[in-house]
């Protein structure tokens, strides 16, 4: 077992120049107070996360907090994750397709892999629910819309493959 303690594992990435593993997870789904807590995490060999025990950013010593979480009233709904690796104005930032939350989140780390620097939500309800993000050689990022899962509002043509250019 790498890590135990997780809900719902959507998407990895591994950062390419430290080797370290980063995961995005949907919290729990109920109504508040249950609700929300969606979670980056630095994915180390025998960390427990804390489900079902706690969620979100309790402090609690006995689990590992995650790096970012949506807290309990809004709802990102993460999926799919990627390291920006190309040269650019994003090399380095870690970044993740959003379902719920329908935005691409760039986060930015500090140099010991879990302070956040800087995030920002990119494309916020411009293509609907978010499934994935990949970079390609230009440096650009394809990301995949999800609308036609039966959750989504799709588009007359959903759902798409989009050329992203971030800057």
């Amino acid at each position: 077992v790498w890590s135990l303690g997780h809900r719902n594992v959507q998407g990895i990435a591994w950062q390419p120049d430290t080797g370290a593993l980063y995961e995005t997870e949907h919290g729990p789904s109920n109504l508040f107070p249950d609700c929300c807590n969606d979670e980056v995490n630095l994915i180390v060999p025998g960390g427990n996360y804390g489900w079902p025990t706690v969620r979100g950013t309790p402090g609690d010593t006995r689990f590992r907090d995650p790096l970012i979480d949506s807290g309990r009233v809004e709802t990102w709904a993460p999926s799919g994750a990627t390291f920006a690796t190309k040269p650019g104005p994003v090399r380095g930032s870690f970044l993740f397709a959003t379902l719920r939350g329908q935005h691409l989140h760039r986060v930015v780390f500090g140099p010991d892999g879990r302070t956040v620097l800087f995030q920002e939500k990119l494309l916020t309800n411009q293509y609907g629910r978010l499934r994935d993000v990949f970079e390609i050689a230009s440096g650009e990022f394809l990301v995949l819309t999800s609308n036609r899962d039966g959750r989504g509002v799709p588009a007359a043509d959903d759902d798409r493959v989009l050329l992203v250019t971030l800057r």
